[in-house]
C-alpha cells in the first residue's frame, strides 16, 4: 500500500493506492491520531511526503512508518502545473513515486533531527544576543556612555540607567539560555561518535562538532568528497557551453553547515599554523583574497572531516595517513 501526503500545517491531503488502484483519498487533520485513523488497518504502508517546514513535525508523528521524503525544489521542476491544489500535489507525488521519477531527500533519524534543532536553536539565540548587544552599544553611544567590552563592571554601570537596564536584563537572560543550550549540546557531543572525532580538529569545539555531525547525518550517503562539498555549498557553480567552461558563484547548499565550517576555519587557522588547512588558507588568500580563501579552507576542512568519519580516524591520524590533494 502506497500513501502520498501533501502536508499542511492544519490539514493534509492523503491519497492511498493499492497496486495502482485508489483505495481512499481526502483531507485529514495534520495529527498522528487523524493519520492513524485515516490509514486504518493497513500493514507496513509506504508513505511518501514532500520535504518542507512541516516535515520534522510529520516525521515525528509518523515515527516507525516506512517514509520516503521527496525533494520539494526538484518536484516543482518536474511537475509544473497551472492548477495547483493539495489534491493535485498529492496525486503528483504518488505518480512520480510509482514511475520511479521521485527525487528523494534524506530523512535523518529522530535523534539526529533533535541534535540539529538543538544546534540551530542555539545559533538563533546567539544571533539574538548579538542584536541586543548592538542595541545596547547604540543606546549607550546616544547617552554619551562609552565602554569597550561587556565586563561585569560594565554591566553594573549600564544597569544604573533605567532604559539600558531593560536591555541588559534581556542580554543576561538570553545568555543564560544560551549557556543551558551549550551544556546540553556538549553532553550530547560526548555520546556522538562523529562529534568525538570532529572535535579532535584544532579550532572545532564540541558545540560546532555536534552541529557539523548532525548536519552531515550519515556520511556514507555521500558517494565522494565532491558530493559532500556540493551539499555544504563550498564549491562554485559550473557552467559549460560547447567547449567553453567557466565557474560562477558559490552554490547555496546547507547554509548552516557552511557557516559553521567557515567559523571553525577562522579559529583553526589562528591556532594550527602547521595545518594543511591553514596552508591552503594562506596560499589562496595571497592570490584571491580572504573571502575566497575562507571558502576554500572550509572545503579543505570538510574534506578532512569526510575522510575522518569514513575511516573512523581522529585529526592526527588523518594527517599522518592523508594523501596529497
Amino acid at each position: 500500500m502506497e500513501i502520498a501526503i501533501d502536508m499542511g500545517k492544519r490539514r493534509s491531503y492523503v491519497v492511498m493506492e493499492d497496486e495502482g488502484r485508489i483505495v481512499k483519498e481526502g483531507y485529514v487533520e495534520t495529527s498522528k491520531e487523524s493519520f492513524v485513523q485515516f490509514f486504518g488497518n493497513v500493514s507496513d504502508p509506504k508513505i511518501i511526503v514532500e520535504a518542507g517546514s512541516t516535515l520534522n513535525r510529520v516525521a515525528n508523528m509518523l515515527e516507525g512508518y516506512n517514509i520516503t521524503v521527496a525533494h520539494p525544489a526538484r518536484i516543482k521542476l518536474i511537475a509544473q502545473s497551472v492548477n495547483k491544489t493539495d489534491k493535485i500535489d498529492a496525486h503528483t507525488i504518488m505518480d512520480l513515486y510509482k514511475k520511479d521519477y521521485l527525487p528523494k531527500s534524506y530523512l535523518p533519524p529522530r535523534e539526529v533531527r533533535d541534535w540539529r534543532d538543538l544546534c540551530r536553536e542555539r545559533s538563533f539565540l546567539v544571533g539574538q544576543r548579538t542584536a541586543v548587544m548592538n542595541k545596547i552599544r547604540y543606546q549607550s553611544y546616544c547617552l554619551g556612555i562609552e565602554f569597550k567590552k561587556f565586563t561585569k563592571k560594565t554591566i553594573r554601570m549600564l544597569k544604573e540607567n533605567p532604559k539600558l537596564k531593560l536591555l541588559v536584563d534581556q542580554l543576561e537572560s538570553t545568555t543564560n539560555v544560551i549557556n543551558e543550550y551549550k551544556s546540553m549540546i556538549e553532553n550530547a557531543a560526548e555520546t556522538n561518535a562523529y562529534a568525538r572525532l570532529i572535535y579532535t580538529i584544532p579550532g572545532v569545539g564540541k558545540v560546532s562538532a555536534l552541529g557539523i555531525a548532525s548536519e552531515i547525518g550519515d556520511v556514507n550517503r555521500f558517494r565522494s568528497e565532491k558530493n559532500i562539498f556540493a551539499y555544504a555549498g563550498v564549491v562554485p557553480r559550473l557552467y559549460q557551453s560547447g567547449s567553453r567552461e567557466w565557474k560562477g558563484h558559490i552554490i547555496k547548499g546547507d547554509t548552516f553547515l557552511k557557516w559553521m565550517l567557515v567559523e571553525c576555519v577562522g579559529i583553526h587557522t589562528t591556532h594550527a599554523k602547521d595545518s594543511p588547512i591553514t596552508a591552503a588558507y594562506e596560499r589562496i588568500g595571497e592570490r584571491s583574497g580572504k573571502m575566497k580563501a575562507k571558502i576554500a579552507a572550509a572545503r579543505h576542512l570538510l574534506r578532512a572531516i569526510y575522510y575522518m568519519l569514513k575511516r573512523n580516524q581522529n585529526f592526527d591520524s588523518y594527517l599522518r595517513g592523508r594523501r596529497t590533494y
